[in-house]
């Protein structure tokens, strides 16, 4: 009686990893959306924008799986970041495990106070 459960049991488990495996084929990827801040120390954003429109735009251009990237700032308060479109969610984790990121994070933290914080949202969309 075990060994019938058992084989049962196994069944389904096999059953349910080879639908999952399927799916996992048939369904696109989800984009998802980044966005991230930081505060840029007292005097520092004409410095900071500088450097985004001449070498942090270059470096997004040509970063596999992103889609756009625009960048936010309030004069005011220093607080600055950017809103990145990514075309899944395997593409955003590559970028944030680069060498290009570490880069950008170099040329940044002497300007900022504090480190670049972020969140991800998976992009939704009604369906037509």
């Amino acid at each position: 009686m075990n060994s019938l459960r058992a084989r049962r049991r196994f069944a389904i488990a096999l059953g349910t990893g080879a639908l999952l495996m399927l799916l996992s084929d048939s369904v696109p990827a989800q984009e998802v959306i980044r966005i991230s801040s930081y505060r840029a120390r007292f005097g520092r954003n004409a410095e900071i924008s500088r450097i985004t429109d001449e070498e942090i735009t270059g470096v997004y251009a040509g970063m596999k799986g992103l889609k756009w990237v625009k960048f936010y700032l309030d004069p005011v308060s220093g607080e600055r970041g950017s809103v990145t479109l990514w075309e899944s969610r395997a593409a955003l984790d590559a970028y944030m495990k680069s060498e290009a990121r570490r880069g950008i994070l170099a040329k940044l933290q002497p300007l900022i106070d504090g480190e670049v914080t972020s969140k991800i949202y998976v992009v939704y969309e009604r369906k037509k």
